[in-house]
């Protein structure tokens, strides 16, 4: 079973006023990273980053990782990350479980990977909890284990992270580390398909050309493939082929109506 993965790093700043030591040269770095003047933001970071600051030390992970207002430096970069992480900043633990899984400036290490999405996702990352999960379906860096990926997609999918919805239908499809459940498939499928995921539209196609998990309807299953083939799925174009050639001409008509609707809704409540 293929699953949606999300290996980006987070290279959003921490932009709120911060408690901490010092707090008002934060906010000044802050202010003048609004302005574009990155130099300057960095010149108020960076003495409170020494300190223990750790908002600070995150964004300063952030400036050196996207080279702004300093040469671009990944070791730098994940040095300012895991200080950053260390106490307790989920932006920077995220970030670092991504660079230790693709090896960007370290020695590609799966296992720290997962400790590094571990932290982050029991702090709620939702991006840390769909890798979390991968990582646990590909056995990487840990045992496969089905009911971890199922529990650690249900977290992130119920935050509303599309890509995990949408692998957490397809678990609920298969019967992979939960009970197969078509309902269950169908739910998820839609809400990934409702934020635009191709494959979730295809799958909901699927799921009505079969009626699995929801009353069979040739006209929606014509529907959900009319909107991905759109978005570029080529599966989705070759079903839809195929299931006009049993439709009749109203089911045809109604299908391609609901499509137009679909689209005008931004896919919602289709």
């Amino acid at each position: 079973m293929k699953l949606l993965s999300k290996y980006i790093a987070s290279l959003i700043l921490i932009l709120t006023y911060s408690k901490e030591v010092s707090g008002g040269n934060f906010q000044k770095g802050i202010d003048a990273y609004r302005k574009g003047h990155n130099s300057i933001a960095i010149r108020e970071w960076e003495p409170l980053a020494r300190q223990g600051h750790a908002n600070a030390q995150y964004n300063l992970g952030v400036m050196y990782d996207k080279g702004h207002g300093v040469p671009r430096n990944k070791v730098t970069a994940i040095k300012w990350y895991k200080r950053a992480a260390e106490q307790g900043v989920t932006l920077a633990q995220y970030n670092l479980g991504v660079i230790y899984e693709k090896g960007a400036g370290v020695r590609q290490n799966y296992k720290v990977a997962v400790e590094w999405y571990t932290s982050a996702a029991q702090n709620g990352n939702a991006n840390a909890q769909n890798n979390l999960g991968i990582m646990y379906m590909r056995g990487l860096g840990v045992p496969r284990n089905y009911k971890t990926v199922a529990k650690w997609l249900k977290r992130a999918a119920e935050q509303g992270k599309a890509s995990a919805q949408y692998n957490l239908g397809s678990m609920y499809d298969k019967g992979m580390g939960v009970p197969q459940n078509k309902k269950a498939a169908v739910k998820w499928y839609k809400r990934a398909a409702e934020q635009g995921v191709a494959v979730a539209q295809f799958k909901l196609g699927l799921m009505h050309k079969r009626g699995q998990g929801t009353p069979k309807t040739l006209a929606l299953a014509h529907m959900w493939w009319n909107i991905a083939r759109k978005k570029g799925y080529t599966d989705a174009a070759i079903n839809m082929k195929e299931i006009e050639k049993i439709m009749s001409p109203s089911q045809l008509e109604k299908a391609q109506t609901l499509a137009l609707e679909c689209l005008a809704k931004n896919y919602k409540g289709c």
